[in-house]
């Protein structure tokens, strides 16, 4: 019988994994992956760019996320 930690590691796995898809750009400036440091440099609101190559990693991270969470729904629910 599936619990509600099986149900929330579905959930949170996928919408992660969206997040990661619909917006690496974005995923990747809010989280604690790309530095302190790095992007802090220059006038008020300017943002250094964000390399092709972590927004790859990202996306193939939201892909991982989506495929643990149809895992675990698979042996959970099916």
């Amino acid at each position: 019988m599936a619990g509600v930690r099986e149900l929330l590691a579905v959930v949170l796995g996928a919408a992660l994994g969206v997040a990661a898809l619909a917006a690496p750009r974005a995923a990747l400036k809010l989280s604690v992956f790309g530095g302190p440091s790095r992007r802090r440099r220059g006038d008020y609101g300017a943002d250094a760019a964000v390399s092709e190559r972590s927004v790859w990693v990202v996306r193939a991270l939201g892909v991982v996320c989506l495929l643990i969470s149809a895992s675990i729904a698979a042996q959970t629910y099916l």
